[in-house]
């Protein structure tokens, strides 16, 4: 064991320009899946009105090579059949209707309709990680996009091919973080932020030693999915700099209500 005062780590001195904003963010989960019509753009219309900082959301990849706007690797949850997202081409994904009216939207289609919005982007696979990267390098959306994943491949290699981009911890460099507020582990942390459940595995990552932990390397702590106001209140009381929910009505209350 070793004592954290005496450790040498890199600090982030030059935060990214994406983590910008005053704590406690409204992070919109799919655009408010419960409050509005996920990973939609009417949803992402719905969290731009309501003044959300960010939307999370998720990529995947069209048969075609297409990245579109979407979480699940089915569609079986929305139409009731177990047909595999990457299997179907754009043509066919561009006639399915979710919630039986809305389009799946290309991530295209989003960075346009939205220019002006900070989005939270979820690598949901590894066909659709150099596709997405791609286009998102194309049209200069360094400052506006962050890139999440819980695979660490798919994060080094954001990190070596796409370094510009802000980058959330994967799972390898979280649970080097833990370690290391408690003591246990030397971290020098190389991602922008850090985006955690309060459990995982059983292990309570959302503490305060941890969030001051990641403070002081620089680093802004981000949790998800948060839907209740009770745990809201926790959480900003314990200082994180933002929260990814699928109630961003609520959450914007709860943050109005500590001021």
């Amino acid at each position: 064991m070793y004592f954290t005062s005496s450790i040498s780590v890199r600090i982030n001195v030059n935060m990214h320009s994406y983590l910008d904003n005053p704590a406690c963010s409204i992070f919109a989960h799919r655009g408010g899946s419960i409050e509005s019509y996920e990973n939609t753009i009417e949803s992402f219309n719905y969290a731009v009105d309501l003044g959300c900082e960010y939307i999370e959301t998720d990529v995947q990849l069209s048969s075609d090579g297409v990245p579109y706007i979407f979480h699940d690797d089915d569609l079986h949850r929305f139409i009731g059949k177990k047909l595999r997202f990457n299997d179907l081409n754009s043509n066919e994904l561009n006639e399915i209707k979710l919630f039986d009216r809305f389009s799946i939207p290309t991530l295209k289609e989003c960075m346009e309709a939205f220019p002006n919005t900070k989005f939270n982007i979820d690598l949901k696979t590894n066909e659709v990680m150099k596709p997405a990267m791609k286009y998102l390098h194309s049209v200069n959306a360094h400052s506006r996009v962050c890139i999440a994943s819980f695979s660490d491949q798919r994060l080094d290699f954001v990190k070596k091919n796409y370094p510009k981009f802000c980058r959330s911890m994967g799972p390898s460099e979280i649970l080097s973080l833990k370690l290391h507020s408690l003591g246990l582990k030397k971290f020098s942390p190389e991602a922008d932020c850090v985006q955690i459940p309060i459990y995982k595995y059983g292990i309570k990552l959302a503490t305060k030693r941890l969030i001051e932990t990641a403070h002081r390397l620089n680093l802004k702590v981000h949790v998800w999915t948060i839907n209740d106001a009770a745990t809201m209140d926790r959480l900003i009381d314990l200082g994180v700099d933002g929260i990814i929910t699928d109630k961003p009505n609520l959450l914007k209350e709860r943050i109005a209500a500590k001021k």
